[in-house]
């Protein structure tokens, strides 16, 4: 049992990181290699203001509208380097899913587990964190989403609740009017009765 639980926890763990890939992307700087990774059912609005909460806390981010990136210069992230280093992000919309790219600069070499192993670990865990603030909002958002439907679904019942009564008060409206009907037919046939009898007279 405690094997199996430690192979559970393994494979979470290797689950957890493969969030996280190297790859080639695009930067104001040329292609570089970059920390992707992608966001479901995200919004990219609330995608940059998580990641742009995260770098500010290391350093000054600014936006470079015109590459679409941002920047983060002599970022001081003591868990990746010993020196201040240098940041680039980039938040894309893609079909579905928004994807980050996370760029780190030492000055001489962009980090990568190739050249940084012990760097590379830093940095995938930094961008697990940003991840996991991002699925946050997006269950956070779908919570708000279906407590306003199950609100909705309220107004619905209610609405159908009073509908129901009306139309049990239409239906015992109807049932006096029949009553009512009823004994207007019985006296009417009584009236005819009489009227019958009246010109059976007249003609005798």
């Amino acid at each position: 049992m405690k094997h199996l639980l430690s192979l559970f926890v393994v494979l979470l763990t290797i689950n957890i990181q493969a969030q996280v890939s190297e790859k080639s992307a695009s930067l104001s700087l040329g292609d570089q290699m970059a920390y992707a990774m992608d966001h479901k059912n995200a919004d990219k609005k609330t995608v940059e203001k998580i990641v742009e909460k995260a770098f500010k806390q290391y350093g000054k981010v600014k936006r470079n509208r015109k590459a679409n990136e941002w920047t983060c210069e002599s970022c001081e992230i003591s868990m990746i380097a010993g020196q201040p280093i240098n940041v680039y992000y980039k938040v894309e919309k893609k079909n579905g899913f928004i994807r980050t790219y996370t760029f780190f600069d030492d000055g001489t070499k962009f980090l990568t587990s190739d050249n940084d192993s012990r760097a590379s670990r830093a940095i995938t865990q930094l961008n697990l964190e940003i991840y996991f603030d991002v699925l946050r909002a997006v269950i956070s958002e779908e919570l708000k989403n279906e407590e306003k439907n199950l609100k909705n679904y309220g107004k619905d019942l209610s609405k159908l609740s009073k509908k129901e009564e009306g139309l049990h008060g239409d239906i015992d409206k109807y049932l006096q009017k029949i009553k009512d009907a009823e004994k207007e037919i019985e006296k009417n046939l009584l009236e005819q009765e009489e009227k019958r009898m009246q010109i059976a007279k007249q003609e005798r």
